[in-house]
Formats: C-alpha cells, structure tokens, sequence
C-alpha cells in the first residue's frame, strides 16, 4: 500500500469515527468466516458495523480525540465496532456473541468520550430497552401527579358525601 493511500484510509476511518459516537473493541482471532459473517450481520441489523483495521491506522485515526483511549486497548487482531447514539441492541449482540464464541471477546471501548471496560459494557446490555427507559421515567414522574389529583378528589369527593348526608337529613326532617 502506498503512503498516500494510507493516509487516505486514515481520513476515512476519522471521519466514520466522527460520525459515529460510541465504539467498541474486540478481539475476533478464531472465529470462522461464518461466525464473522452472521456476527457482521446482526450488527448491521442494531443500526452499527463492523471494521478490522491495523492498529496502527487505528490510532493514527484516534489520535486527539475524545476516543483517543481505544489506542490503549488495541492489541493484536481487532475488530472495530462503531455504534450510533442508540446503541445497547448493538451491546446486547456484542455481549452475546462474547457469551456463545469463545473466540470473540470484548476489550472495551468508548461511549459518548468516556473509555469504558468490558465490565461496563456488560451492564449496559443488561439495560431494558429504550422504550421501558422512557416508559419508566413517564411513571416516576407522573406519579407524584397521580398522588395530587388522588388527594383533591378525596376532598370532592368528601363534600360530595356530606352534601348527600345533608340532603337526606333535609328529606327525612321534611317527611
């Protein structure tokens, strides 16, 4: 490869890094073309992909920026995953794959400019899905609401009760 095409696929890989907020690492050395292939697969259908690149290229492309830490961990054949903002399917492939292949293993990588480990990574895909998140968070907040409205209608409700009381004393006093 000439140097400038080298310099060319630098330029590609810092701009697909900047694209793309969240990457991982992992070592893939002896999965099958299969395993590589279904693998590929199933990331591109959690909206993410696949790259193995030099770790040299790897770095050059990180250099100075907030993924900068993915050079520490980038030992040995690697594979490069790239993750969108909505990323914990794509986790939740990559922590099942390290479950299933004994080959495939999780080094780490970064989320939103902070390095997290292999450990972390494993609690982000024991995370429920975004829309339980949200469904959640609607419920907390919403529930303090629920509390306000329940206690005024036991007061309406109260006047109500002793308007009726009064309204059948009336009634039996008239009859």
């Amino acid at each position: 490869m000439k140097r400038q095409e080298k310099v060319d696929l630098v330029l590609k890989y810092q701009v697909e890094f900047a694209k793309r907020p969240n990457v991982f690492v992992a070592e893939y050395r002896g999965m099958t073309v299969e395993q590589i292939t279904d693998l590929r697969v199933k990331l591109r259908k959690a909206d993410g992909g696949m790259k193995v690149m030099k770790n040299t290229f790897l770095r050059r492309a990180v250099g100075g920026t907030d993924k900068a830490g993915l050079a520490a961990i980038s030992k040995g054949p690697n594979a490069v995953i790239l993750a969108n903002d909505d990323f914990v399917d794509l986790v939740k492939v990559l922590t099942a794959t390290d479950k299933e292949i004994e080959a495939f293993k999780i080094k780490g990588g970064v989320v939103f400019g902070k390095a997290v480990t292999p450990a972390e990574i494993r609690q982000i895909a024991d995370l429920p899905p975004r829309n339980v998140l949200l469904a959640r968070m609607v419920g907390s907040l919403a529930s303090p609401l629920r509390g306000f409205l329940t206690v005024c209608q036991g007061n309406a409700r109260k006047l109500v009760y002793a308007l009726e009381a009064i309204r059948k004393a009336k009634e039996q006093a008239a009859a």
